[in-house]
């Protein structure tokens, strides 16, 4: 029994890899996605206003990094240095977290791409359909439609911090973690191809295309951010 409840509480943890404010299932992942349907979705508006901050701030029940953030008027990362922690941020109830001086929430831009050297490959190597999708601000997903099977690649170099199919919309799923404080996601594989903890090339095999998760033929979704916010994966590649 103890174990399912660690095991759970990681799979809640991993989501804020992915960073956000989302409720229940869907903590980290709902930035107004399209990407997939709805209306099964529950939500409840209590989890990130409910409650007020103090310093320190003593981590209850549901908390999470983000929350917490959002709560206190704070940038996450800024509060994770604080307090020294570090991904997948896991807390526990009744632990003691100081709050950054000021109270003030900052914002994190993504580089302009004058100053940006980072240039993502390709993540398959045949000429396979593809489209962008984006959510409801505009921020461009990218779908990758092929045969089950294709082998898709590291758009950039980095460590493999997740792989596994803890979240079932997403299926079979790669999170790499790269040294430019960029995330890529990597979801719907058939097979993975790389474990946690794994150093990775840039265009490195680490999975192969599939159709898992919520979706209805074979297909690669692949998602960016950069400090934990969702940007637009079509500016980032080379061209």
């Amino acid at each position: 029994m103890i174990q399912k409840l660690i095991a759970v509480f990681l799979l809640i943890e991993l989501s804020l890899i992915l960073t956000g404010c989302a409720p229940a299932k869907y903590r980290g992942w709902d930035d107004g996605d399209m990407y997939f349907e709805k209306s099964s979705r529950s939500y409840s508006s209590s989890s990130s206003s409910s409650g007020h901050c103090t310093n320190p701030y003593v981590v209850r029940s549901g908390d999470t990094l983000s929350v917490i953030a959002q709560r206190c008027g704070v940038n996450m990362y800024q509060l994770a240095d604080r307090n020294n922690l570090v991904p997948p941020y896991r807390l526990f109830v009744k632990q003691e977290l100081v709050i950054p001086s000021g109270n003030t929430r900052s914002t994190q831009a993504m580089p302009t791409s004058k100053g940006q050297k980072t240039a993502f490959s390709w993540p398959v190597k045949t000429k396979l359909k593809y489209e962008y999708v984006p959510d409801r601000a505009g921020i461009n997903g990218l779908v990758i439609y092929g045969k089950p099977g294709e082998n898709v690649y590291a758009v950039e170099a980095g460590h493999v911090v997740y792989a596994g199919n803890g979240i079932a919309h997403y299926g079979n799923m790669v999170i790499i973690k790269h040294d430019n404080e960029y995330l890529t996601v990597y979801a719907h594989n058939q097979t993975l191809r790389v474990r946690e903890g794994m150093r990775v090339e840039k265009r490195q095999l680490v999975a192969t295309l599939g159709k898992t998760g919520s979706v209805t033929k074979p297909q690669l979704y692949l998602e960016a951010r950069y400090r934990g916010r969702k940007v637009d994966v079509e500016k980032l590649f080379s061209q």
